[in-house]
């Protein structure tokens, strides 16, 4: 195969395999903070207001840091700019820390219960007491949450 065909064929392959943004984003980041912590592992999503149609999500990490991710683009590639709702969920399997021996013979046969350790409230923008937040191009779109469990 000569030089130049190598080439073509390695060009095809370099711009088919490589991860694309379909969507017109910016970056957004921030920190949930669950009273006064970090809040780990806790979704967050953004709804918008809009038109654009495309909510954006994260989950946090062990500081309590996110980045959103719009459909399927690039994880951390953000949000396509507009008014978004914020909603916020972390539930738990009470029992999940049990060996399935250990939760048959803890629980039975009874489904599992979940547990909201994020309050219900920060799941639905009506009862969140949560502003809407606009996602804008050239600025710094940094939104950091305080959330309580009272």
């Amino acid at each position: 195969m000569n030089n130049y065909l190598k080439f073509f064929v390695f060009l095809i392959l370099f711009v088919g395999c490589a991860k694309t943004n379909p969507y017109d984003t910016v970056l957004v980041e921030g920190t949930v903070r669950l009273d006064g912590v970090p809040a780990t592992e806790v979704n967050i999503n953004f709804t918008p207001i809009g038109n654009n149609g495309n909510s954006a999500g994260g989950l946090t990490n062990s500081s309590g840091k996110y980045q959103l991710t719009t459909g399927s683009a690039p994880v951390g590639s953000g949000a396509i700019p507009d008014e978004y709702n914020v909603t916020f969920s972390k539930i738990e399997i009470e029992g999940s820390n049990l060996t399935f021996e250990e939760y048959q013979k803890q629980f039975g046969n009874r489904s599992p219960k979940t547990i909201d350790i994020v309050p219900k409230k920060y799941g639905n923008p009506s009862t969140s007491g949560i502003s809407p937040v606009k996602v804008e191009r050239g600025k710094k779109n940094i939104f950091d949450f305080d959330l309580s469990t009272k």
